[in-house]
């Protein structure tokens, strides 16, 4: 028996006109499981009829039977319905569906950047969606006409089922949540993103559409808003930051905070690969062989780049603002681009520093678990900002690096060092693929290379008092030696040896030569992350009441500290152990 029948009791339609409104039912219906359908396994098929596609038809046909008329229905269906092109581009493009990640992309950004991945497609979709909006008409004014209804008792039976299938939930997220409860408890200010887990029906329902778009902005919202009570309170710090004796040239300060680059794989400081060819053909670039960050994890390391923050401070959100507030405050106009994530586990303590700036961009449409887009979107985005002539500026940029997947971090044309797996799916834990691994790891190394050296040169172009400061938040390990570790986190001294480099304009090393002096002096010398803001504000001549000097490696204050790192173990005092060279205390 149908549940609805939306011709076979009509005397004036026509067999036709029926058959052509069964069949655009049916297409209609497959326009909204189509995202569903796009993601058919190869095998586990219970589990996808069971999580995905059952539980799409249930979710429409809910929303359908909230009325005895179906029209009302189909009206409501509308959104999803006119979503569906974007979220099948999303699926093909780049292998996953729409998540908090993608609504922060479009809520966080200027529109035109954020719709800049679908540059190409916009008319396809546009053709799309207005072929699904006459569809969707026809059959709204069908039901209505026709008076499609809902036979009796259909209606309550899909009631009984919804209702036993959210009893299913609440009993399975109760135990999710008991699981969890021991780890939920050990440090509720992390909880909102860190240790909070999420509810079972987003771990079942994250990749069903419709239901992930609800799921999502839900997340979206609650991480927002921890954000935001987190930013509430910082408002009224301020560090009284001046720029006493600025210079009448125009000012540009570039800090690039990179991503799991080692400095021993950097050809300037003497690696058997040509991995930085162009930096190592520009002047006024100093590269520090000998810099160290206190955490192997991008959420604690970035914040102690980039703030006051402890190296041995395992609070997740800070108490005090960072460098890009104390630049605004000594008169620069700040910017803050990124290509990683503007929310969740990995992101959030950042984004809330990014949150500071006068201009904030997210320009990957899906963070680091896929390809992406390359690192070189920043380039026009940075020129951008550049040609808007603020006498003072401040630009961060949060780059993708050489996070793994390493093949997922440059284009074709740096596949340079082969066989590097690009195209293949590697395992960063398969000892077998160590080689391509390398490789590949070393075509990032290239690819950052570019980056940098591209925005030397437009930095150049603008004839200002300008610096780059390039410094990647943490190492990793690739299987070193007979090491069969991979990957960072492991507590190995490769996880805490980062990239540093520093270049100054003609301009700038006129106008601050013994800084430029003092840079180039410690180049070899034992640095921490830790000295990275007070050593920016310094390289800016920027001044605050409580300023540590002795801080900054460009100041002829400055004096070697202990490394401390995030256990408190002294850096250079550890032991290491094993072949590994696993930290420990000596």
């Amino acid at each position: 028996m149908l549940i609805f029948w939306p011709g076979g009791f009509l005397v004036n339609s026509s067999l036709l006109h029926s058959l052509f409104r069964v069949f655009g039912l049916i297409l209609f219906a497959l326009v909204l499981l189509s995202p569903v359908l796009l993601q058919w396994p190869q095998q586990d098929l219970m589990p996808f009829l069971q999580w995905k596609l059952i539980a799409a038809v249930w979710c429409y046909l809910l929303v359908l039977s909230l009325f005895r008329s179906l029209w009302p229905g189909l009206v409501l269906l509308l959104p999803a319905a006119l979503l569906v092109p974007q979220e099948v581009f999303y699926l093909l493009t780049y292998q996953k569906n729409t998540d908090a990640h993608a609504i922060a992309i479009v809520a966080e950004t200027d529109l035109n950047e954020a719709l800049g991945y679908l540059t190409g497609v916009g008319v396809f979709l546009a053709v799309m969606v207005a072929a699904i909006l006459l569809l969707w008409w026809y059959l709204v004014r069908s039901a209505w006409q026709r008076q499609w209804r809902w036979e009796a008792g259909v209606r309550p039976l899909v009631w009984l089922i919804g209702i036993g299938v959210l009893a299913s939930l609440g009993w399975n997220e109760w135990q999710y949540q008991q699981i969890n409860k021991a780890k939920q408890r050990s440090n509720p200010e992390e909880n909102i993103f860190v240790q909070r887990p999420l509810p079972y029906s987003y771990e079942k329902f994250h990749a069903t559409y419709p239901l992930n778009i609800l799921l999502a902005l839900n997340e979206f919202v609650r991480q927002k808003q921890a954000v935001a009570d987190i930013a509430q309170d910082l408002a009224l710090f301020k560090f009284s930051a001046k720029q006493t004796k600025a210079p009448e040239a125009r000012q540009i300060y570039l800090l690039v905070i990179g991503e799991t680059l080692r400095p021993d794989r950097l050809q300037l400081n003497g690696y058997n690969r040509a991995t930085t060819p162009r930096l190592a053909g520009t002047k006024n670039v100093i590269s520090f062989t000998d810099m160290v960050s206190p955490w192997a994890w991008t959420r604690m390391s970035v914040p102690v780049i980039i703030s006051r923050k402890s190296p041995v401070d395992q609070r997740y959100f800070p108490t005090e603002t960072s460098l890009v507030a104390a630049f605004q405050e000594a008169g620069f106009n700040t910017a803050w681009l990124s290509t990683q994530s503007p929310l969740g586990v990995h992101d959030s303590s950042i984004a809330l520093h990014a949150s500071e700036a006068d201009q904030v961009q997210y320009l990957n449409p899906v963070g680091y678990k896929q390809e992406g887009f390359y690192d070189e979107i920043l380039l026009p985005a940075v020129e951008r900002v550049v040609q808007q002539n603020h006498t003072r500026q401040l630009i961060v940029l949060h780059t993708l690096g050489s996070h793994f997947s390493y093949t997922d971090r440059y284009p074709e044309s740096f596949d340079l060092f082969t066989p590097s797996g690009k195209g293949q799916a590697i395992s960063m834990h398969d000892k077998k693929s160590k080689v391509m691994l390398n490789n590949a790891y070393d075509n990032t190394v290239a690819y950052t290379d570019f980056i940098l050296f591209s925005l030397i040169k437009q930095l150049e172009q603008t004839q200002s008092i300008s610096t780059l400061f390039y410094v990647s938040d943490h190492g990793e390990n690739i299987f070193d030696g007979q090491c069969n570790k991979s990957g960072h986190g492991h507590n190995t001294e490769r996880d805490y040896r980062v990239a540093a480099l520093l270049w100054t304009s003609d301009a700038y090393n006129q106008q601050y030569p013994h800084k430029k002096a003092l840079a180039e002096k410690n180049r070899q010398q034992p640095l921490s992350t830790s000295s990275i803001f007070h050593s920016m504000l310094d390289l800016a001549d920027i001044q605050y009441p409580d300023q540590k000097l002795s801080l900054s490696w460009v100041n002829p204050a400055w004096r070697t500290s202990p490394r401390l790192l995030q256990q408190g173990l002294h850096f250079d005092t550890a032991k290491r152990v094993g072949i590994c060279q696993e930290l420990q205390s000596p």
